[in-house]
């Protein structure tokens, strides 16, 4: 009894893992869509923190009003474009209470955000994390021994 739970259990993880990474990879090479997490609050509640949004790395040329993600410095910012000029874009997040300083060129621009999954971006900086990763791999192997376990009790 134990070791077809445990096969179902496998089989659902593995079911979801697999599609999870089909569609992710999907996404980034058909579609040319890439997800960035949201780690500040400067565009709530719009993008709230531990956000994910997906952007169309297509979609380079955005409208007043479209949010985009871009490159300043070394950071990557997601912002709503609050006007156009023949130099580039102002951009300014919805909750900040000035636009960002400097103009935002079109060759730092990545793409326009086309929509955003609440809270998955939490998951992913836990994973990146040395405790997330440790988590992530000991789990793995606690999984592993427990079938062993589980088919030599049955013998």
């Amino acid at each position: 009894m134990a070791i077809k739970i445990y096969k179902v259990i496998q089989t659902m993880l593995l079911a979801v893992t697999v599609s999870l990474i089909l569609g992710l990879g999907f996404l980034i090479v058909i579609l040319d869509i890439n997800p960035y997490v949201i780690v500040s609050g400067s565009m709530e509640p719009e993008l709230p923190v531990g956000s994910v949004c997906l952007v169309d790395c297509q979609q380079k040329e955005p409208e007043v009003g479209d949010i985009i993600s871009y490159k300043a410095q070394d950071a990557i910012i997601t912002h709503r474009v609050i006007e156009k000029t023949d130099d580039g874009y102002i951009t300014k997040g919805d909750s900040n209470s000035v636009a960002d300083p400097g103009i935002v060129k079109p060759k730092q621009i990545f793409g326009t955000v086309i929509c955003c999954i609440p809270k998955v971006g939490y998951v992913i900086m836990f994973l990146r994390t040395i405790k997330g990763i440790v988590l992530t791999i000991t789990g793995a192997i606690c999984f592993g021994l427990l079938e062993k376990l589980i088919e030599c009790r049955k013998e």
